[in-house]
């Protein structure tokens, strides 16, 4: 079975290893340090997967599971499991989009091995969609995981929500690559399948293996029971009756407790990762976009730090009012941010007035 990209995230990085036998370490440390904690109790929520060696170094692709919701799995789970874009053979150095329950997602190949994935906010390959595949390009880069975007491909489905010529390319002009629209290939089995394996289908895997423990015994009470039937008849009755009684209570269990690790309580921990609006980029680019063009000359950034909680701006301008006028659409256009009062004061050695803005996301810890 193939998770959908949207119920899983995607984490690559790069270690200066190529032991195979250390990756699963590595993975676990590299999400215990960006915060990142999967319920243990909601079964095998992660898995690594290699993403490409070179010169002593290994791109690894960790995949966080996002529990499944309560009615969401098949009444009869398969027992292997894997996330969707591994179920594709992907380009050599691309971006791969398509459909996916109604929604658009891409995939990020380096040398045919999958290193993102992501699932995009909208409906249409427009602004936001490519503006969602650059960040992901950009935050690949300052992880140290490079890709030479060669060209990027849509998959189509011959129906009336494959997109037009037109908005395919330009979606490539946007991305500055060739882009190409062929037919989404039939998915095949990976090579290897992943470890994944969720909370209730564990306990429906053991609850199979004490079924088929239990008819084992059954069999060979039976064996015993042509020989001695008389004797064991009313033994093996009360035995089934037994069996019988057991069998419902635990499906009683199960339904009283089948939601037990579907829902994990780390969620929040994802949110720097999952909520892109207050990526250290993002924040980048919405503080730029404020200053207006006609002073893009008198008016500029000289340092620039941003986290999932603080965004922290100093700068200069030729007037003073340039920098109060900043400071105030900063307050407007980024409301989400609490902004401390503004330190704004004239420079004589370079005759420009120095300005220093500081904003607190509502609600974070370091506003508490």
């Amino acid at each position: 079975m193939g998770f959908p990209v949207r119920e899983a995230l995607a984490v690559p990085f790069k270690v200066q290893t190529e032991d195979v036998s250390m990756y699963d370490d590595l993975a676990a440390m590299h999400l215990e340090k960006i915060g990142v904690r999967p319920d243990l109790g909601a079964g095998r929520l992660t898995d690594v997967f290699p993403a490409g060696r070179e010169d002593g170094q290994s791109t690894l692709l960790n995949v966080v599971l996002a529990a499944p919701e309560e009615g969401t799995m098949p009444s009869s789970a398969p027992n292997m499991f894997d996330i969707s874009p591994r179920f594709f053979p992907l380009p050599g150095n691309a971006v791969t989009l398509w459909r996916e329950l109604g929604r658009w997602v891409f995939a990020v190949s380096s040398g045919g091995h999958l290193t993102y994935f992501q699932s995009l906010p909208g409906s249409s390959l427009g602004a936001d969609a490519v503006r969602d595949i650059r960040l992901a390009l950009s935050q690949l880069s300052i992880q140290g995981v490079s890709l030479e975007m060669e060209n990027a491909t849509v998959w189509t489905t011959g129906t009336s929500s494959d997109p037009s010529d037109e908005v395919i390319q330009a979606l490539g002009k946007s991305l500055n690559a060739e882009i190409i629209a062929e037919p989404k290939p039939h998915p095949i089995l990976p090579a290897t399948l992943s470890r994944l394996v969720p909370a209730d289908v564990r306990a429906e895997q053991k609850l199979k293996a004490e079924r088929q423990q239990r008819n084992l015994m059954i069999a060979a009470a039976l064996l015993v029971y042509l020989g001695i039937i008389g004797y064991l008849g009313f033994g093996y009755y009360k035995l089934d009756k037994k069996l019988a009684k057991q069998e419902k209570e635990l499906q009683q269990i199960n339904l009283a407790h089948g939601d037990v690790g579907l829902f994990y309580t780390d969620w929040n921990d994802l949110s720097p990762l999952v909520d892109n609006r207050h990526w250290p980029l993002t924040a980048l680019h919405r503080s730029a976009e404020i200053i207006p063009p006609n002073q893009s000359q008198s008016l500029r950034f000289k340092v620039f730090e941003a986290n999932s909680e603080r965004v922290y701006i100093s700068g200069e301008a030729t007037e003073i009012k340039h920098a109060s006028a900043f400071g105030e659409k900063l307050k407007r256009n980024m409301s989400d941010y609490d902004w401390k009062p503004p330190v704004i004061g004239s420079d004589t050695k370079t005759n420009r007035w120095n300005f220093t803005f500081e904003g607190i996301l509502k609600g974070s810890e370091i506003e508490q």
